[in-house]
């Protein structure tokens, strides 16, 4: 009883699964465009906000590849770009400096049609410009 059971079952299954060919789908694949960046050190601009508190700085690129469609439809990722190691965005960093204090750096990303901004904030909001900085962006679409 239980070996019919069992083919009725597989017949069953095999049946059900025979169908009309549906008609072919869109082609596959993915585009995509590396950009590599460098926010100079004069490059950062120092910004707080409307209390002149919450220091942080910031560098625009101007990236016309990011159109309307890419915005909607695709994908921008940034990396940071240390001793020939790539690390994505955000990334964050524990100091200590040599008199004990300890403090933060966050670098993160946001991008627009148009451009990309990153960002460097240091926790304990210090003015301290950013040194140079390199960036490696992908645009997937």
């Amino acid at each position: 009883m239980k070996k019919a059971l069992y083919f009725f079952l597989v017949a069953l299954f095999v049946v059900s699964c025979q169908g009309p060919v549906g008609p072919e789908g869109p082609q596959g694949g993915t585009n995509t465009k590396i950009i590599n960046l460098v926010a100079g050190t004069g490059d950062w601009i120092e910004t707080l906000d409307g209390n002149q508190l919450n220091r942080f700085y910031y560098c625009h690129f101007s990236m016309p590849e990011i159109t309307s469609d890419i915005f909607m439809n695709g994908s921008v990722s940034t990396n940071i770009i240390i001793d020939a190691v790539q690390q994505p965005l955000p990334t964050v960093r524990h100091y200590q400096n040599s008199d004990g204090t300890s403090w933060t750096q966050t670098i993160d990303f946001d991008y627009s049609v148009g451009g990309i901004n990153v960002y460097v904030t240091n926790s304990d909001f210090k003015p301290n410009p950013p040194a140079a900085m390199n960036f490696r962006t992908v645009i997937m679409w």
